[in-house]
């Protein structure tokens, strides 16, 4: 017995009644009319388009909503703040002279009240970063001792502090990077940490200044000089920005509120929900939106044992 043919979708006579229409449109003459080619060419140019456009929501496979890139600012940035972190950790009173620019991270385990939920916690109370001598630095050798300079300087200033800090309290780790990386791995850190000593958390600010000159005594005194005094010239300056008492309670609410992590695995931990990509929402198709992907049991096997 014969069978029939089996009948084309509308789509697929619609797709064939378009192969004719391109073919013949391949051949036909365009004349010479210029205005008249351009609306001729605009006019392909928006079905061309809209073709392509059908052609995507005809597309079943998934779509990644990002791709992952390592050469990306962000990204680097986030690696090398957790490579200083993996580092060991230095007295700061003990720094030698070393070549190399960088990242670092100061931490405090003493006494001083206001501090007292950052003792025993691996969370620092300052980072910052050592631009190297060279922008075009590429090794070590060419960035100069920057690094180490930076965290001696800061050392300088803390040993300046005696009524209320001792330089033996303080420790420190640093990373010597490739030029061109530190700026993305202060700013991760910056904003992971909080650190209450750093500008930008706007709290007890001031340790990274260098002094005014005499015609600038009239600026008033930042709250770390306050809350340290020691250094020459700041002690020379008149008023304080901010009273004691009100840095004293901006780092209790600080601390409170941004809890200092307890140990390099809550940091671990932290970091990989920062760098975590393929999540549920991270999928769509065109033609559907977002799909969600099925989480796998993060529960033990069946019949494995406790």
């Amino acid at each position: 017995m014969a069978t029939g043919k089996k009948q084309d979708s509308p789509l697929a006579a619609l797709l064939a009644e378009l192969r004719t229409l391109t073919e013949r449109i391949a051949v036909a003459e365009v004349g010479e009319d210029a205005r008249a080619i351009k609306k001729v060419r605009v006019g392909l140019e928006q079905v061309t388009s809209q073709l392509k456009s059908v052609t995507t929501k005809l597309d079943p496979i998934l779509r990644p909503e990002s791709i992952f890139d390592p050469s990306d600012p962000n990204t680097s940035g986030r690696v090398v703040a957790l490579t200083l972190v993996a580092q060991t950790k230095h007295p700061l009173a003990k720094i030698p002279e070393f070549y190399g620019a960088g990242v670092y991270a100061i931490y405090y385990k003493g006494d001083f009240a206001p501090y007292a939920q950052l003792k025993g916690r691996d969370h620092p109370i300052y980072v910052g970063k050592a631009d190297p001598d060279n922008p075009a630095a590429k090794d070590a050798v060419s960035q100069g001792t920057k690094l180490s300079a930076r965290l001696n300087e800061h050392a300088r200033s803390i040993r300046k502090a005696v009524t209320t800090l001792d330089i033996n309290d303080f420790e420190c780790r640093f990373l010597i990077v490739q030029t061109g990386f530190q700026k993305s791995a202060e700013d991760y850190l910056i904003n992971f940490f909080k650190p209450i000593w750093n500008s930008e958390t706007k709290i007890c600010f001031g340790l990274g200044k260098h002094g005014d000159s005499s015609d600038t005594r009239g600026n008033k005194r930042s709250p770390w000089d306050t809350m340290h005094p020691g250094r020459e010239w700041a002690n020379a300056t008149a008023e304080n920005q901010k009273a004691p008492e009100t840095i004293i309670e901006q780092i209790r609410a600080h601390l409170t509120s941004h809890q200092p992590y307890a140990d390099i695995h809550a940091i671990f931990e932290r970091f990989t929900e920062d760098m975590h990509q393929l999540d549920s929402d991270r999928f769509y198709t065109p033609a559907h939106g977002v799909v969600a992907l099925e989480a796998a049991d993060s529960g033990p096997a069946p019949g494995a044992k406790p």
